[in-house]
């Protein structure tokens, strides 16, 4: 699986001679891939057979690393096998961050609904797996290659090539290490798309990052455009979200150290993972789980900073049978259709969530209070000690 750029040395893994000046050892090669990336890269290459295309299709709704990871992986088909690609998701792409990495990485998506899925196309599945819920595989659909961070699927098994890797914190290293092994160099546009992405999977290293994403974020930022980051970070953000942090602020409340907010009507899904990300920086809170509707979905996410914790196996417990959820250690989320449900019906159902996940961890006989509270005077509480020393 030789690319253009490899010159026909893919295949000795870590142990290769640099010749390229750009790879030399150092800040802009670290961690080399060893021999097992090349296995896995000749184990691909037999799964895709006869294949005329590929599809690679992400989880819907995608993220910057489902974004990344489907750029990067399409690259390397092309290039690697000369096959073309079609890139896709379902869903949106709402939050203003990643619709400014789409711009900035230029690279073409089609929505899933819109394709035909032929027999001589290989279908790719990125940061999602076969039947989990968050993706616009076609019913019945065998995926060919299935490249995941997520806990594993029985389903994936079914692929004729499934990586899985868990104990990864982002699916865009994966891509990375392929792309080493190969010795393809991404260009400006796609390293910055995956190095964003790796940043924003691990909240710059800070969660669940493993050496393959520290190794990854060191060969490619020498390589990417600080100032189209800084452009995707800052894109201007509509005024639907300050209307749902608004709504959150307003709704939230907690018992002990867990937080639950409320967030009413969504103008995009990723606006619950928004508000997670945002709550968890209040002082003393130790979980969120944030909950808000769009269309016929409730849609659920789920924080914490507790490196031991098992977020995933905690929103698959609440939600049980009543909707797709999975995740990592310390975050996930989940989707329950609640087109058929009557308002009231679906405020039951988000109290009993948020009971329910207090339930699970342990908080149930701590006091229910609102997040923002005031004094019996109605002014602000007081700020710690020395928040307002300059």
């Amino acid at each position: 699986m030789n690319g253009p750029d490899s010159e026909g040395n893919a295949g000795t893994g870590g142990t290769e001679q640099e010749t390229d000046p750009a790879a030399a050892s150092g800040p802009m090669n670290p961690g080399k891939p060893g021999p097992d990336t090349t296995a896995r890269l000749s184990a691909m290459k037999r799964a895709l057979g006869d294949a005329e295309r590929v599809i690679i299709l992400t989880h819907d709704n995608p993220d910057p690393d489902a974004i990344a990871s489907a750029a990067g992986l399409g690259y390397l088909v092309r290039r690697a096998l000369g096959l073309p690609v079609t890139l896709a998701f379902g869903g949106i792409v709402g939050r203003a961050e990643n619709r400014a990495l789409l711009g900035e990485l230029d690279v073409p998506f089609e929505r899933a609904e819109d394709l035909e899925f032929p027999s001589t196309a290989a279908v790719a599945l990125v940061d999602t797996q076969p039947r989990a819920g968050n993706n616009s595989l076609p019913p019945g659909q065998i995926a060919t290659i299935v490249i995941d961070h997520h806990p594993e699927r029985a389903e994936s098994s079914a692929a004729a090539y499934s990586d899985v890797r868990p104990e990864y914190g982002a699916c865009a290293s994966m891509i990375v290490e392929f792309l080493r092994a190969l010795k393809l160099e991404p260009d400006r546009q796609l390293a910055t798309a995956l190095f964003y992405a790796i940043q924003t999977e691990t909240m710059d290293l800070g969660r669940e990052a493993s050496k393959a994403e520290i190794h990854a974020s060191l060969f490619l930022y020498p390589r990417s455009d600080p100032a189209a980051i800084s452009r995707i970070r800052h894109a201007r953000v509509p005024r639907a979200v300050y209307r749902s942090v608004h709504t959150g602020l307003e709704n939230a409340w907690s018992r002990g150290g867990v937080v639950c907010v409320p967030a009413g009507r969504l103008d995009y899904p990723d606006i619950v993972a928004q508000l997670a990300d945002l709550f968890m920086r209040v002082d003393g809170v130790e979980w969120v789980t944030a909950a808000g509707r769009y269309q016929d979905g409730l849609y659920i996410s789920l924080r914490t900073f507790d490196p031991g914790a098992h977020a995933g196996d905690l929103v698959q417990a609440v939600v049980g049978q009543r909707g797709s959820a999975g995740g990592h250690g310390e975050m996930a989320g989940a989707r329950i259709d609640i087109g058929r449900l009557s308002t009231d019906q679906y405020e039951e159902l988000l109290e009993s969530l948020f009971e329910e996940f207090c339930n699970q961890l342990g908080v149930s006989d701590q006091p229910r209070v609102p997040l923002i509270q005031t004094d019996t005077a109605g002014e602000p509480e007081p700020a710690p000690d020395g928040a307002n020393e300059t």
